[in-house]
């Protein structure tokens, strides 16, 4: 059998990054360079480009490199701020232009492995960051992109690393800095954002508000953590039938917010508990502040109120201290309306990233969702565990994933946020990606990925994902082009066939597909 040397390639990745060993060693350390300190204050077009100002960006970064052709960070800034709106036809070409005039170029060499991470392609963005900084043991943007793939495989603590080098290197660029910060611990986390809000000199407003929103639910959570306040074991939560028009429309979890009782759907895209404003009065919850959110779909200010409630029962658990976002329409936190993801018109959504202590179970079959103790780390959380053997500190940020001897026949997962993405493969095409979603009433695919299949409006496709193939009906083309690479995404009517295992302390996941045919 003839095997490529890009097949060998993304088979020694996958061997690094998807097993329990840590990508530290093999990774260029700038401590072995004398490397000079990048103190600049930005230019005009880096300081469109930090407040997603791209159009402005590539204007003025394309005004740059005419004037001085040598100058590759105008260079490199006009294809990220073509990227970022979007045009990767128009990034590819010029990018494939300056890799092959300069193809020992540092600079260029990021660049490609940019554009191939917004194309999904993770794997080969990060051999392109390798490659560069074999050309350039100083160059801090190679760090980053290091550093951005590690965090999504699970290597928090090695992703850290790199983002200190970066952020040593590079102190004034504020897409380093904030990528550091969020490397951080909890604490570290809060702290250094209260100072970025305060001294940057990039924020425009709606920026500094989204930030400041977040850093308003981070120092509430740092207060509020949930905390397990009782269980019996074995922990066994009945699923509840939510019906539509016609049948069952999808499955929530009842839950007691000081005794008053809610029916919330379950989303694996969402983040904690979601209520929607016509839910949650009458509660006894303590109201933290209000503020405004984004909704990425109509770009528009949604109020969001943050709480806190005493209790949060869920079956036969208790939690107290937990932080509650109410909302007008929920999808602004969960998903796009358009991807496929119902605006939700009922109490509102929980997050299973609220369980992410634990090892969690969405059981269709049986519908209900089950709590299990994750397997322990070689080096144990250094505090005591909770009673159902979760860490109440669930801090990742100095912790390398591993894989459990248990657990060897588990998928590695990519996870951004709450969000589950996978390798997946349609009809025995090329592998892409895809986000796992409960939440989303259909199972979608990127308008431009679809074309290159022939893929039309509402056929059924054959998914090979996780180790199992099965049939998606009513895959519908959606424009995705904004969600970073991500092609498609896995809605509830896929995922109700499953048994779905999620363990996102390690990026792992085992789907169990109990009616398939053999």
């Amino acid at each position: 059998m003839n095997v490529s040397p890009r097949a060998v390639l993304y088979l020694l990745l996958f061997s690094l990054f998807f097993s329990s060993k840590s990508p530290a060693q093999s990774s260029p350390a700038a401590s072995n360079a004398t490397c000079k300190i990048d103190k600049t204050s930005p230019t005009d077009a880096e300081l469109a480009f930090y407040r997603q100002d791209y159009k402005k960006a590539a204007d003025l970064a394309a005004a740059g490199y005419k004037a001085d052709p040598k100058n590759s960070r105008s260079r490199q800034l006009e294809i990220d701020s073509l990227i970022g709106m979007g045009r990767l036809d128009e990034a590819r070409k010029a990018t494939d232009a300056w890799t092959l005039a300069e193809p020992t170029n540092a600079v260029a060499i990021v660049t490609a492995g940019e554009l191939r991470h917004a194309e999904g392609d993770w794997i080969e963005s990060y051999a392109l960051m390798l490659k560069a900084l074999k050309a350039d043991p100083c160059l801090p943007s190679a760090f980053q992109g290091l550093a951005e793939y590690e965090s999504l495989s699970g290597y928090h603590a090695t992703a850290q690393k790199h983002l200190n080098i970066a952020h040593q290197l590079s102190p004034n660029n504020d897409d380093i800095r904030l990528a550091w910060i969020n490397s951080l611990s909890d604490a570290q986390s809060v702290a250094e954002l209260g100072k970025f809000i305060q001294d940057s000199k990039t924020l425009d407003d709606k920026r500094r508000t989204i930030l400041t929103t977040r850093l308003n639910q981070e120092t509430s959570a740092l207060k509020n953590r949930c905390e397990l306040s009782s269980a019996t074991s074995p922990v066994r939560i009945p699923m509840a039938p939510v019906y539509g028009t016609v049948g069952i429309d999808h499955y929530g979890l009842e839950v007691a917010f000081n005794g008053h009782k809610r029916t919330l759907q379950i989303d694996t895209r969402a983040s904690g508990l979601l209520l929607t404003h016509n839910s949650y009065s009458g509660m006894g919850l303590q109201k933290v502040n209000s503020s405004h959110v984004y909704d990425p779909g109509t770009q528009e200010a949604i109020v969001a109120d943050l709480f806190t409630a005493a209790s949060v029962r869920i079956g036969n658990v208790e939690f107290k201290n937990c932080n509650v976002t109410a909302l007008d329409n929920t999808s602004a936190m969960s998903g796009e309306a358009d991807a496929g993801q119902r605006v939700d018109q009922g109490d509102g959504l929980i997050g299973t990233d609220i369980f992410s202590r634990y090892l969690v179970t969405l059981d269709y079959a049986k519908h209900e969702v089950q709590l299990e103790p994750l397997p322990q780390p070689p080096s144990p959380p250094a505090g005591p565990l909770d009673a159902l053997g979760g860490d109440p500190a669930n801090d990742h940020s100095s912790f390398d994933r591993f894989k459990a001897p248990l657990m060897q026949k588990w998928t590695s997962i990519y996870l951004q946020g709450p969000e589950i993405i996978m390798p997946t493969v349609i009809d025995g095409k090329k592998p892409t990606l895809f986000t796992v979603d409960t939440g989303a009433s259909a199972t979608v695919i990127d308008t431009s990925f679809a074309s290159q299949m022939k893929h039309s409006k509402g056929s059924t496709s054959v998914t090979d994902f996780a180790g199992l193939r099965l049939p998606a009906t009513a895959m519908d083309p959606v424009d995705l082009a904004r969600f970073d690479g991500v092609h498609g995404i896995l809605g509830y009517p896929t995922l109700q066939q499953l048994i779905i295992h999620i363990d996102y302390r390690d990026n792992l996941v085992l789907f169990e597909a109990p009616a398939a045919h053999k």
